[in-house]
């Protein structure tokens, strides 16, 4: 993960002076699709799995950096996400499959709930 510097248009999350508190899972969540997208950038359906274990060492440094921030320990604080690869029975195409520690799972499900229009 490198940081980008505000001419290049594309900060990460964890920089924000906001990323505290109530405001890190949302911050998390956008750094979390972007270290995917990144990480993911040139792959294909035939060498996607060359590409897992750096994605997981950037995932497992993301979520690192949100603890060592102390973004929103209750969040964060002995959480995991890992990667792994399903295969999508329609397409026969792989998909980037998220097991996320059910901690951080009812978390970000909460959160999304709270930001959809139309729910409260």
């Amino acid at each position: 993960m490198t940081q980008s510097s505000p001419s290049q248009g594309a900060f990460w999350g964890y920089e924000h002076p906001e990323v505290k508190g109530p405001n890190a899972l949302m911050f998390f969540t956008w750094d979390l699709s972007k270290t995917i997208e990144q990480a993911f950038k040139d792959a294909n359906d035939d060498n996607i799995n060359e590409f897992l274990d750096t994605a997981q060492t950037s995932i497992d440094a993301l979520l690192q950096k949100y603890i060592e921030i102390e973004a929103d320990p209750a969040t964060f604080d002995g959480q995991s996400i890992r990667l792994r690869f399903e295969q999508s029975e329609e397409s026969n195409t792989p998909l980037i499959a998220l097991e996320t520690s059910p901690h951080l799972e009812d978390r970000i499900i909460k959160m999304q709930a709270r930001v959809q229009p139309g729910h409260s």
